[in-house]
């Protein structure tokens, strides 16, 4: 086909023609995509992206140059959004990392005061959520909270859910040295 024939049959929705440019064309932009990104998945991704994207966009089509140069181009700019992308996800983790490493300092938080900022955020809570919160930051199984409070084991995980969120409200609420506190909090909650 042609390009006018390839753009005319994708404007009209031919299934056909997208199906028949897919097969013709996925294995040389697969390729493309894996020689820059070196994974396997992500390459998968970027093509799917492409092939979604110009089915979506399909009648506002308008391409001047051959249908392979067209493709490759939007493999490109998936390739440049996904680098975009991943190196911004990799500035916040690179600034969350530091600020765990100021809040895993023993001298910048003592035990005490991370105990004290603790209290003062379940203050108010109700006792079988509060109770719920501080068993499973001692490690406890939902199960065994459950068994303890003598409570069914989905009123523990709604206790605990409602507890992280009212602990998040708070932190937004709080000066840096106890955003941080709550954020350790939060963090000894969902991995340990």
């Amino acid at each position: 086909m042609t390009n006018t024939e390839w753009i005319s049959a994708l404007q009209r929705g031919e299934p056909g023609a997208y199906a028949q440019l897919y097969e013709q064309h996925w294995k040389s932009m697969y390729k493309q995509a894996l020689g820059r990104v070196e994974d396997d998945q992500v390459a998968q991704d970027i093509v799917q992206d492409v092939f979604v994207s110009l089915w979506q966009k399909r009648e506002r089509l308008a391409i001047s140059v051959s249908m392979e140069a067209f493709l490759a181009g939007c493999v490109k700019l998936q390739v440049l959004a996904y680098f975009k992308k991943e190196k911004v996800r990799l500035r916040v983790i690179e600034k969350a990392m530091q600020q765990m490493e100021i809040l895993l300092d023993t001298e910048a938080l003592p035990q005490a005061e991370m105990d004290r900022s603790l209290q003062r955020a379940l203050k108010g809570m109700p006792e079988n959520m509060r109770q719920s919160f501080l068993l499973r930051c001692d490690n406890r199984s939902i199960r065994e909270i459950a068994d303890i409070l003598g409570i069914a084991e989905q009123t523990v995980s709604n206790n605990l859910n409602e507890v992280v969120k009212r602990l998040r409200k708070k932190i937004n609420h709080q000066p840096p040295g106890e955003y941080m506190t709550c954020l350790g909090i939060l963090l000894s909650l969902y991995y340990n």
